[in-house]
């Protein structure tokens, strides 16, 4: 019984450790184009991480790579519109919006993972602009994937519980 309980806490504490990680790639990350600024402006992330930009001004702006990556075009003002780029190479990305950047709007991207390679790394754009999109969720994955994954910690988490119940019963 003594083993059960050792081996019910060791799964916990790695369940609890890494999880976390393994949920973190290929979530999406949302970034709102304000007027005049990108909220959050500098954002970490794991690799095959879609960062989704948001229009949520009512000035047009741009989403655009300094090494010419990606480029949304210009997004109108109060379209809500969206522009979305994936991520997959480590490295630091610098963008900024074209009518704005001397205004200060600009951003960065860090891709963990690895060794960090120049900002000329590549990634790989899955949408275009699309001012008809409805506004996207602040952060995070998909819904389900998210309940399913709590739902599976909750349940591990309880069984240890009983099973440190039961010995502690057992043992008195």
């Amino acid at each position: 019984m003594k083993r059960l309980l050792q081996l019910t806490m060791i799964s916990l504490v790695a369940l609890l450790t890494f999880a976390p990680s393994a949920w973190a790639q290929g979530e999406e990350v949302t970034v709102r184009m304000e007027d005049n600024f990108f909220d959050p402006a500098n954002i970490t992330i794991e690799p095959g991480t879609t960062v989704t930009w948001v229009q949520s001004g009512d000035n047009p702006h741009t989403t655009t790579s300094y090494d010419g990556l990606w480029d949304s075009g210009i997004i109108r003002g109060g379209s809500g519109g969206t522009f979305s780029f994936t991520f997959d190479e480590p490295g630091t990305y610098e963008y900024f919006c074209i009518p704005h950047e001397a205004l200060g709007m600009v951003g960065s991207i860090t891709v963990t993972g690895g060794a960090m390679v120049s900002p000329t790394a590549t990634a790989s754009p899955t949408a275009t602009a699309s001012p008809t999109a409805t506004a996207l969720a602040e952060t995070g994955g998909p819904p389900f994937t998210s309940l399913l994954a709590l739902a599976a910690t909750l349940a591990l988490a309880v069984c240890g519980v009983i099973a440190l119940a039961l010995l502690r019963r057992r043992g008195a």
